[in-house]
């Protein structure tokens, strides 16, 4: 790799995901005072190699920011090397414990020779986003820009809105305490499958009591809960489809805010105030809050094909 006539030791490898045995060897070039240059081949998204392109990018990144240079390259079969060509083609024998590391352990989460900050990453990828407010708070329009904002930087992103899951699969489901407790329930294990299989969840539920997220959280797991603030007052203003009108009116039953309560959450995780905060700024927050870095100098075409 050529940059302003630097020479680099190159790795070439998946990295998938990247642990303490790729560590070891790029540690050893870093303390010889030499730079590193670690190429991700572009592998195709399977069970054996479930991380794109962008997420291996970032993994490294999270270890050593900018100490390495990283870049993506197209997947390959094998390296022909001629003669004379002016470097070295060492082989590095790791002491017996890093070279006993299984990647494909690692993968599955049977042992802990991964980085801290790469373990930390690994589980945001496969997290559930939880947004919980009064209809029409901003949920649904927050949820759709973070979805942008995510898949931009590599994530495998779901987004479940309520109207979709109320008009679909869950349409044989009403608005009393018990109908809405079974709807969520079935949302949190949909949540649970899309995060086992390497998603990030994105859900945009009304959620109106503690009793009910409680649930939800214990299904999930790994769940972060975002309280989408806003007053009521200015829900209803927001309201274009007449909903809070209606249910004043009684057109419509058992509607949150109106004929039914709201508890706001008193742990949730993050809360964003869509009263005062724009939509780009409560999108900023709630990345800023869950550890999203921007990945950059990453063609968009190698960003993986998940």
């Amino acid at each position: 790799m050529y940059n302003g006539h630097k020479k680099y030791a190159l790795f070439i490898g998946r990295w998938q995901p990247f642990h303490n045995g790729h560590k070891y060897l790029i540690d050893k070039v870093l303390a010889k005072g030499e730079n590193a240059c670690v190429a991700i081949r572009d592998t195709e998204i399977s069970e054996s190699n479930p991380y794109n392109a962008g997420q291996r990018v970032e993994m490294i990144r999270r270890v050593y920011g900018n100490k390495v240079e990283v870049i993506v390259i197209p997947d390959i079969s094998s390296i022909n090397i001629g003669r004379n060509v002016g470097y070295d083609v060492n082989f590095v024998e790791p002491p017996s414990e890093i070279g006993e590391i299984s990647g494909t352990n690692v993968r599955l989460g049977k042992d802990n020779n991964v980085p801290p900050e790469v373990a930390e990453y690994i589980s945001l990828l496969r997290a559930t986003l939880w947004l919980t407010g009064l209809p029409c708070s901003g949920k649904t329009t927050i949820a759709k820009r973070l979805k942008e904002e995510l898949d931009n930087r590599g994530f495998k992103t779901v987004h479940l809105d309520a109207d979709d899951i109320r008009n679909k699969l869950n349409a044989d489901l009403g608005f009393s305490p018990e109908d809405r407790k079974e709807n969520l329930r079935r949302v949190a294990h949909v949540a649970k499958l899309f995060n086992d299989n390497g998603n990030f969840v994105i859900a945009s539920f009304v959620s109106p009591n503690e009793e009910y997220r409680r649930m939800i959280k214990d299904i999930i797991g790994n769940f972060k809960l975002v309280f989408v603030k806003c007053s009521l007052e200015v829900c209803e203003k927001r309201d274009v489809k007449g909903m809070y009108k209606k249910a004043k009116s009684g057109e419509i039953r058992d509607f949150t805010g109106v004929s039914a309560p709201f508890e706001a959450p008193s742990e949730a995780e993050i809360v964003i105030d869509t009263e005062y905060c724009t939509v780009e700024g409560c999108v900023k927050e709630v990345l800023d809050k869950i550890g999203v870095r921007k990945m950059t100098n990453i063609p968009h075409c190698l960003l993986g094909r998940a």
